[in-house]
């Protein structure tokens, strides 16, 4: 499930370019790069990069070190959280791992 796992990676890459990068600079990025407009807050820019099927992880992170961030490898790693389990806590222990 590619997509849903995508979607992990940029979330986890947006929470570490939060309050590193003007958010101007990337609602200007997602208009100039991919034609894409987003409200003036963090959250709807979120909501673009998320669930846009043209960025990919990688086209976060080439921003991100063009700005001066350095993407924390550890971004690739997450997975998405298995749907229906919403604040289920530790899903290694609930997996008996």
């Amino acid at each position: 499930m590619r997509s849903g796992r995508d979607r992990a990676i940029k979330e986890a890459l947006l929470s570490q370019l939060k309050g590193k990068v003007p958010l101007d600079d990337v609602i200007e990025w997602l208009w100039d790069d991919f034609g894409l407009r987003a409200k003036r807050s963090w959250e709807d820019v979120g909501k673009v990069i998320t669930s846009s099927n043209e960025i990919l992880p990688q086209d976060v992170a080439v921003f991100m070190i063009e700005e001066g961030v350095t993407p924390d490898e550890g971004a690739w790693s997450v997975l998405p959280a298995p749907k229906g389990l919403r604040g289920g806590g530790n899903t290694k222990a609930n997996n008996g791992g």
